[in-house]
């Protein structure tokens, strides 16, 4: 793009969506086509577009909070058009929108999509407003549209393979978390890898007099509990600025342990010690990078089944947890699902 973006308004939607049907049509002919994307984003960084692009993505437009800044930004991410309001994203000749907002700006607009008939990304695993995602995943499936959310988890090489190596450990007994990333979305990130490598969870307790065990080390006390329907307990201890490459997994079970460290993976069984090292990360959002992936895999076959990470449905079931975390540090105790 050259030349200064153009700031847009409200267009006719009822031409968008005519649009979005002749561009689906033709994609059916050439999937190869990029994916005309809008990005929805608070500032907060600015490698967003870059990485869409490289996906296959063609960011086109982007919003921010006031239409100054969406010009600002517009420019400097290689956008043709900036938006003066929501309305005019959702009017544009666009297919997908990236929102990259934290709730609960991020629900609304991603409710507001979807029901425009656009595929849709969020970059953050978190939502305020639950009910909102759920008419999210409810009209983007009645309408064939993709909802895909970043999950850092799932772009983890360490993850993926311990989940393979589940199986072989046997029974699972624990599975405890030293340094793990805090806050709304660190937590999320703990929440679906605990039930990816652990199943469903049964019961939670984020209440200090309740745990289990109070410290996993010295200067780790446990923040976070879970039951789940494997049999085991996971701890957690949650610190600020932790990453899921710098915490210490250690996953038990009556047949084997399972340690990772970053890109370290230690298994331990009747058989000895083995150390495996994982690949590093593609990016420094790899979360971002595989959602995006998969979205570009599922329109690019018309199938959103074919999303094969985190959907909408993921981040909900994640935030029934949370929200029974927060009623067992409000009121105390474990909170049963």
């Amino acid at each position: 793009m050259t030349g200064v973006p153009e700031l847009v308004g409200p267009r006719d939607p009822v031409a968008a969506q005519a649009w979005r049907e002749r561009r689906r049509a033709a994609r059916r002919q050439d999937p190869r086509q990029p994916i005309v994307t809008a990005l929805v984003t608070d500032g907060s960084e600015r490698l967003t577009a870059a990485l869409l692009r490289e996906a296959g993505m063609d960011v086109v437009g982007l919003l921010a909070p006031e239409p100054l800044e969406s010009l600002a930004w517009a420019a400097e991410a290689g956008a043709a058009r900036a938006y003066a309001d929501p309305a005019a994203l959702l009017s544009d000749d666009v297919e997908a929108v990236c929102i990259e907002l934290a709730p609960p700006a991020s629900d609304l607009i991603a409710q507001r999509a979807a029901e425009a008939g656009l595929h849709v990304l969020l970059v953050r695993a978190v939502t305020a407003d639950p009910e909102a995602l759920r008419a999210v995943a409810d009209v983007a499936e009645d309408a064939d549209l993709a909802h895909v959310v970043a999950f850092d988890d799932r772009a983890w090489a360490a993850a993926l393979h311990v989940q393979d190596l589940v199986p072989a450990l046997g029974r699972l007994t624990q599975l405890t978390v030293v340094g793990a990333p805090s806050g709304p979305v660190g937590r999320a990130e703990i929440l679906d890898l605990a039930v990816r490598w652990c199943g469903d969870v049964l019961a939670v307790c984020a209440d200090p007099a309740g745990m289990p065990a109070r410290m996993l080390t010295s200067g780790a006390p446990v923040t976070l509990a879970l039951l789940t329907s494997s049999g085991a307990t996971v701890l957690v201890h949650e610190r600020m600025g932790g990453t899921l490459a710098d915490a210490t997994f250690t996953l038990c079970g009556e047949a084997g342990r399972v340690v990772v460290e970053g890109r370290r993976v230690r298994r331990a069984d009747e058989a000895g010690v083995r150390t495996e090292w994982m690949p590093a990360p593609v990016s420094e959002r790899p979360g971002l990078v595989e959602a995006t992936c998969d979205l570009v895999r599922a329109v690019e076959l018309d199938d959103p089944a074919m999303v094969r990470g985190a959907t909408v449905h993921d981040l909900l079931a994640v935030a029934r947890l949370q929200d029974a975390a927060r009623r067992s540090r409000e009121a105390g105790g474990w909170v049963e699902l």
